[in-house]
């Protein structure tokens, strides 16, 4: 797969079989999120739209080797809570497609060197948005307190 083939990112982190984190977004700027990816589960969920500029940005940092080694990696010391982290890349066709999969656990050591580049991408695509994420939340807190 090629960077530019990339039309839509999806994220899950999934421990202790609670939705910490859901993220879809596409190369037009549509974003769907739930969660931040700790526990205990934040289940607000919020749908939006932008310039796309956040998709864009995952995408230039994204190295092109790591679909060599798209695949699901069951770590066989799942020490801690169970945690179960996806991503996965889409196209327009569906052999444009990379996915990965990591089942471990929270307290699994030795997770080798594509976890945490995986791990690192997951925490972009949520501080890239942390700030629309609260300010939804914040307008939705304030809008139930206004009919309550």
């Amino acid at each position: 797969m090629k960077k530019s083939q990339i039309q839509k990112i999806r994220i899950d982190v999934i421990s202790n079989d609670q939705s910490a984190l859901f993220m879809l977004m596409d190369r037009e700027g549509r974003i769907s999120r739930q969660g931040s990816g700790t526990l205990p589960a934040d289940t607000f969920a919020v749908e939006s739209s932008n310039d796309g500029s956040i998709f864009a940005a995952l995408i230039n940092a994204l190295d092109e080797q790591v679909f060599a080694h798209a695949g699901i990696y069951d770590h066989p010391d799942k020490a801690g809570l169970p945690i179960t982290y996806s991503l996965a890349f889409l196209g327009d066709g569906p052999d444009e497609v990379a996915a990965f999969e990591f089942r471990l656990g929270t307290e699994t050591k030795d997770v080798g060197e594509l976890l945490p580049y995986i791990d690192q991408f997951i925490s972009k695509a949520v501080m890239g948005t942390n700030g629309w994420y609260e300010a939804e939340k914040g307008a939705a807190e304030k809008k139930e307190e206004g009919e309550s």
